[in-house]
Parts: structure tokens; sequence; C-alpha cells
């Protein structure tokens, strides 16, 4: 089957896969690559931060949304992809499906990355903390799902300007797979860490009030 490339809300364009971080997304939203036929999607997010694609793709008929929020201006992101439906047709392999946002921070907090589901078939969740957009370069949490919850990960989340991509892989095994599921990538202020930030100020207050004061 021959390349496509589809575009959605966005420029795209696709020259080899070897990993997301080189790919050329550069906005936040989907990014969706069948592995067996070449094909790619890209949907940008909106000013709210949601992405869609509900449509064919290589062997796969899928339906997905996701969405990207923030806290505190930033300190406290939070991810959310969910797959209504991701139905492989006949010779499909892996559908890799990525979101990403940002930029985020700064933020000291702990994550949590957690699925839901699948009903059917094989998913690999995982994390990632990159300088960029769809920037797989350091791996915040990762593993295989397992009906009906698996919690992926958890761990510590800390930078002062950073971006955030989450990525299903959907495996099928060459015969018809329908998959539904949801994953979260939230986050949650250290509660240490902002008495550190509110002892620091009311440092910096003493120390000016004696400065004026002498």
């Amino acid at each position: 089957m021959k390349m496509k490339t589809t575009v959605l809300g966005a420029a795209l364009a696709v020259a080899g896969f070897a990993q997301i971080a080189s790919a050329v997304p550069t906005a936040a939203g989907l990014y969706l690559i069948d592995t067996a036929t070449g094909d790619t999607a890209f949907a940008a997010a909106n000013a709210g931060g949601v992405a869609s694609f509900n449509g064919t793709l290589g062997d796969y008929t899928v339906n997905i949304s996701a969405t990207g929020t923030t806290i505190s201006r930033g300190a406290a992101p939070s991810l959310d992809l969910d797959v209504a439906n991701a139905t492989a047709g006949a010779g499909a392999t892996t559908l890799q499906v990525y979101y990403s946002d940002g930029a985020f921070g700064p933020t000291a907090a702990t994550f949590s990355l957690n699925t839901t589901g699948p009903s059917v078939g094989t998913i690999t969740t995982s994390a990632y903390l990159g300088s960029t957009f769809f920037d797989t370069t350091t791996t915040l949490a990762s593993s295989v799902d397992v009906y009906p919850f698996t919690v992926n990960g958890t761990g510590s989340l800390v930078g002062s300007s950073y971006y955030l991509t989450i990525e299903d892989l959907i495996t099928a095994t060459g015969i018809s797979v329908d998959s539904r599921f949801s994953t979260s990538l939230s986050s949650v202020p250290d509660g240490g860490a902002a008495i550190l930030l509110l002892g620091m100020a009311l440092s910096g207050v003493g120390l000016l009030r004696k400065k004026l004061a002498a």
C-alpha cells in the first residue's frame, strides 16, 4: 500500500520515521502512525488544548480524542488520551498514538500515569518529558496495560520549561481487534516544594525589611 499522510489542522510532511522526537509535528496535538502501511495523521490541538481524529488510517479505523490542561499557570499539567474505538483490519500490526502538549512549568510535582482498559488487544503506554513537542528523550513511565486498569507509573515531575508526550501502542495480531481505553497523565504539586517556596519568599521579605530598617 502506498504511504499516505493525512493532515488535520496543521501542515505535516513525514520523511521516514525512526523515533518520534525527529518527526515533523511542531505543535500540540495528536500524531498517529500505522507501522504496517507507513500512513500518518496529525490533528492539531485547538486553543482549549483539545485534538481529535475520527476516520481510517492505514489498516485501522479509529475514533480518538485528547486534551491537555494545566493549573497554576502550567505548574501541574494533565494530559488525557481517550480511544473510543480502534478497529484493526486484517494485516494490521501496530498503531502508534501520541499526544503532546506544552510548554509547562515551572513544576515540582508528583505525576501518575494511568490506563483504563483495554477491553481486548495489547496496549503499551508510555509518558515522556522533553524540550519540544513529541520529544521522547526522557521516559517518565512505561508499561504494558492489563484489563481493566493499569497504573503505568508514578514519580517526580520537575522542570522549569518542558513538554509532555503520552504514547499508546496498539498491537493487533493480524485479525480484527476492537480496542477501547483511556490514558491519563496527571500531576499534583509537591507540598514540600510549595512550603520551600513559601519559606524562601518569607525569608526574602524578612531580609528586605532588615535592609530597609538599617
